[in-house]
């Protein structure tokens, strides 16, 4: 991309970037547990199976799809019962079985490890030009001030961050080959398989992926199966740390 083309691009979305409202769930600590009539969402681009029973084998009742439909939860999972649906290398997400009511009146059973109080971002109404990361956490905090521009490093044609009322930072780094976005999230709002959870599935969206655990640093590495995109994830202090990467 012509370096004038993607500074008029860049000044088109810091103009007109628009704004995300906060949900109200934002300020639930991460290990706050699930209760009845909490309002929770599909976090699984194919979405999850409704079950009849609270088990893996249960009677399917539905297809809950991946497109922000609210779920009321009617019951929390049976304390202590826990169902691994994944596994990468030492790390799991593992899950009770929540009993909720879809917006169409169906009940039955959902994995909880799929399912967040966030709801997903609808990416068809973003602008092509805005970040689906940045614009995704201002539905979950508010940008704090404005936008900010960072010194260029090394490669870079663009760097800037924006800083989030609960404390979160995202930044982009622009090269001529591609981006890499960071985001640094407070520990006690998610739990890291929340974290794989929500924003693979924003990240890659149905793009198929590889990942690999390194238990000594607590790091989880995504790749897009044709090898363009990944998503890093690990512990930082406080924080978690996210590191996105695009090639063009």
């Amino acid at each position: 991309m012509p370096k004038l083309v993607l500074i008029f691009s860049v000044l088109l979305r810091i103009l007109f970037l628009p704004e995300y409202p906060a949900t109200p769930n934002a300020t639930l600590p991460a290990d706050k547990p699930l209760q009845a009539s909490d309002i929770v969402y599909v976090h699984a681009p194919n979405g999850l199976t409704l079950r009849k029973t609270a088990a893996k084998d249960g009677a399917k009742v539905a297809l809950v799809p991946f497109d922000g439909s609210p779920l009321t939860v009617l019951s929390p999972p049976e304390p202590g019962v826990l169902y691994t649906a994944e596994t990468i290398g030492a790390f799991a997400v593992k899950g009770g079985w929540v009993n909720v009511k879809t917006k169409t009146g169906q009940e039955g059973y959902l994995f909880e490890g799929y399912l967040s109080r966030y709801k997903p971002l609808n990416t068809e109404k973003i602008d092509g030009e805005v970040s689906m990361i940045d614009a995704f956490y201002r539905t979950i905090s508010p940008v704090k001030g404005k936008r900010t521009t960072l010194p260029k490093k090394e490669g870079t044609i663009e760097r800037y961050q924006y800083v989030y009322t609960d404390g979160a930072r995202f930044e982009e780094q622009q090269y001529e080959g591609g981006i890499t976005q960071f985001l640094e999230l407070p520990k006690e709002k998610f739990t890291m398989p929340e974290v794989l959870v929500l924003f693979r599935a924003l990240w890659f969206q149905k793009e198929k992926t590889t990942a690999t655990f390194d238990a000594a640093k607590q790091r989880l590495t995504l790749d897009s199966e044709g090898g363009y995109s990944q998503l890093i994830i690990q512990p930082k202090g406080n924080l978690w740390s996210l590191q996105f990467s695009t090639a063009d």
